[in-house]
């Protein structure tokens, strides 16, 4: 039994963001995403299944798009930068 957390990510340098691609790649985890548009920092908000960590996601997406993040869990105030 496990449970779902969600995140806040935020791409240092923006990005052509591909909802597809990021399905095809996320497809191993149980993790939902959506992709804020129109935002001067590009930001995608993970709704991640405790079996994964975040810091699996985010190695995902760091191979999908080379730029720096950081992350956070949903409506908290302390950013961590993810470093891989």
């Amino acid at each position: 039994m496990g449970w779902f957390v969600n995140y806040e990510v935020e791409f240092v340098s923006h990005i052509d963001w591909d909802d597809e691609g990021v399905d095809a790649s996320l497809g191993s985890f149980d993790v939902k995403h959506l992709y804020l548009r129109d935002l001067d920092t590009p930001r995608v908000i993970l709704c991640i299944y405790s079996h994964n960590t975040i810091k699996e996601v985010l190695t995902v997406l760091k191979g999908l798009y080379s730029t720096g993040m950081r992350y956070r869990v949903y409506n908290t105030e302390e950013w961590q930068l993810f470093l891989n």
